[in-house]
């Protein structure tokens, strides 16, 4: 069972919460991707809230934490997340959809939902990550679109047999 309870809705660049929005434009200025509102294809925003501490936590000192708030955009060529919460302040990651892959994250531990991101993220070698959301049909539409924003910049070459085998 997931520790948080999560709420995603899909937003407009302008609806995002003040502060996630800022750290965003902030990252697109950095970066020269454009304007974020005309850039941007689709946005959406997280609010994760952890779930109450059983009985042996909250003996054990374990409290309530604030939420976390994440937005995710998606641009024609990059993936945009930002995460923050009060405690925490704002950290955006962004990746050039041309070196990624996005799948729907599953896992046989945990009932957890999201977006599983691998490849070259932030600009640094290979890694993978997670971003949580809330499993329904905003988490399906974004992974849909994302995917298929990835498979337009990296549009898969046609593979032809070899002249002697027949290929032309």
């Amino acid at each position: 069972m997931s520790d948080y309870t999560r709420s995603t809705i899909e937003c407009s660049v302008n609806q995002l919460r003040p502060e996630l929005r800022r750290a965003i434009v902030e990252y697109f200025q950095k970066n020269t991707l454009g304007e974020v509102e005309t850039e941007t294809l689709l946005c959406c925003e997280t609010v994760s809230e952890k779930k109450e501490p059983g009985w042996l936590a909250s003996l054990l000192g374990d409290q309530m934490e604030p939420p976390i708030y994440t937005a995710v955009l998606l641009t024609s060529t990059n993936l945009v997340w930002a995460r923050g919460g009060l405690q925490s302040g704002v950290t955006v990651t962004g990746a050039d959809l041309g070196f990624i892959r996005v799948k729907p994250y599953a896992s046989i531990f945990i009932s957890d939902a999201g977006l599983q991101i691998s490849g070259i993220i932030g600009g640094s070698a290979s890694m993978s990550g997670y971003i949580g959301m809330e499993p329904g049909p905003v988490l399906e539409k974004f992974c849909d679109e994302v995917q298929q924003a990835i498979a337009r910049a990296n549009p898969s070459s046609t593979k032809k047999w070899p002249s002697w085998m027949g290929g032309r």
